[in-house]
């Protein structure tokens, strides 16, 4: 991909808001105009700094279900309803990469993980408070992650970015956010539809994780490609 971040993406024919129109109007304007990927990139870097400012930003240490000593950093952050509708649902958005070729996609997340870690680097303290997590997501308990820890999980190619649907207690538990995929669709091409995730103030979340630390180096159980091509097809993860 160009550095500029512009690859051939979904035009006006092949991403459509016709059912975004009819119901909220605002909302389909704002995403016809949601800027070039460039500033959407810019907008998650710079939400993700003002969360880590404020102390915003849940940290997490998830175990592998397999291997339960392999671990891997959960980093979830706040963002507005806007941006959030814009990063999924633009025609310059993550989704919107994806679905112009898996490779555009793939990109695309390596550089948010890029940006994220550059941030990081300069802002995260040595250790963070956290919670322990199994493979099912359930609270485990406190834990005291490591700046080099997430660093080492946050790897560019093996990393992945998408909505949280179970957000992290400060206190202990996980929260189960609304999926918010109900309502007007994205119109593709083909007679496609993909659902048009939204989320409310308090709602709107994103959920990065990391690869998970072996014996062998990092690694995922899914393979990213194979993710990339199922986002592709069907605009999910």
């Amino acid at each position: 991909m160009a550095n500029d971040l512009c690859p051939p993406l979904p035009d006006e024919q092949s991403w459509r808001f016709d059912e975004i129109l009819a119901a909220e109007p605002e909302r389909a304007a704002a995403l016809e105009t949601a800027g070039p990927p460039t500033a959407l990139l810019e907008s998650i870097r710079a939400a993700f700094d003002s969360a880590l400012i404020a102390g915003q930003v849940r940290w997490g240490q998830e175990q592998a279900c397999l291997k339960p000593q392999d671990l891997r950093a959960v980093v979830q952050l706040p963002v507005a309803p806007e941006l959030f509708d814009k990063f999924f649902n633009a025609r310059t958005g993550y989704r919107a990469h994806f679905r112009a070729h898996h490779e555009h996609g793939l990109e695309f997340n390596s550089r948010i993980i890029e940006a994220v870690r550059h941030t990081l680097d300069a802002q995260l303290p040595d250790v963070v408070v956290g919670r322990k997590l199994n493979c099912e997501f359930e609270d485990c308990g406190h834990v005291q992650i490591t700046k080099l820890f997430v660093m080492t999980s946050l790897t560019q190619d093996l990393s992945k970015i998408w909505f949280c649907t179970k957000l992290i207690q400060r206190n202990g538990g996980v929260q189960d956010l609304p999926p918010g995929v109900v309502g007007p669709r994205i119109l593709l091409d083909g007679g496609q539809s993909w659902a048009a995730p939204y989320r409310e103030h308090g709602d709107a979340w994103l959920d990065l994780k990391g690869a998970f630390l072996g014996a062998s180096g990092p690694y995922q159980p899914k393979d990213p490609e194979i993710r990339a091509r199922t986002l592709q097809a069907s605009g999910e993860a």
